[in-house]
């Protein structure tokens, strides 16, 4: 049996139309600030920063807040470029205590102005690790040479200067322009006793 639909008083219906029009802003602004939390899950992106998807920089705050909550740490940026990502780690990271951002060449001028906590380091991968001492480092991400023989090196060079229980990662994992970085992974990690685990952004980690 059909019900006959109720019809409001066209007063109603128009004070009703105006409270939605009103509250509207207020729930667009609600759900970008919930696609934001989604974005960076561990700590709130400020206006300046919020993005329209999850990215690299945001998988390594995370991981640093959810895995290495410990204070004093140590990090390092294998292929900094323009200085995005360490930037970024130093803004949302205050346990860090040092992000040694490592490229052969420059950044940009002014990239780390007023980042205390950021040491650029210039000059090719495997020569800096040899500056670092053994299980000395909480975090290294590599995303430098992204062919599969740069991979091994740079996994070969930095492996051993994580500390036990720290963090192994990096970027581009079965990217179809970088079709070197997931053999080089999966080959140096296939006897690994701690599993390799993917991201969004193409991001890999793994525990030392």
């Amino acid at each position: 049996m059909r019900r006959d639909r109720v019809r409001f008083p066209r007063p109603l219906r128009r004070a009703y139309r105006a409270a939605r029009h009103a509250w509207r802003p207020a729930l667009v602004a609600l759900r970008r600030r919930r696609g934001q939390r989604e974005v960076q899950r561990s700590v709130a992106l400020r206006p300046e920063d919020r993005s329209d998807k999850r990215r690299r920089m945001h998988v390594l705050v995370d991981l640093v807040h959810e895995r290495l909550p410990a204070r004093g740490l140590r990090v390092v940026e294998i292929g900094t470029r323009t200085g995005r990502t360490s930037r970024h780690l130093a803004r949302y990271c205050p346990q860090i205590e040092t992000i040694f951002a490592v490229d052969p060449e420059p950044p940009p001028p002014g990239a780390f102005d007023g980042l205390a906590r950021v040491r650029f380091v210039q000059g090719w991968s495997d020569a800096v690790a040899k500056e670092f001492d053994d299980a000395s480092l909480d975090l290294v991400f590599i995303d430098a040479d992204h062919s599969e023989e740069g991979v091994r090196s740079d996994l070969a060079a930095w492996m051993p200067k994580v500390r036990p229980g720290g963090i192994v990662a990096g970027h581009d994992y079965a990217r179809r322009h970088h079709p070197g970085v997931k053999p080089a992974v999966d080959g140096f990690f296939r006897e690994h006793r701690h599993p390799v685990r993917l991201e969004a952004d193409k991001v890999w980690w793994t525990t030392r």
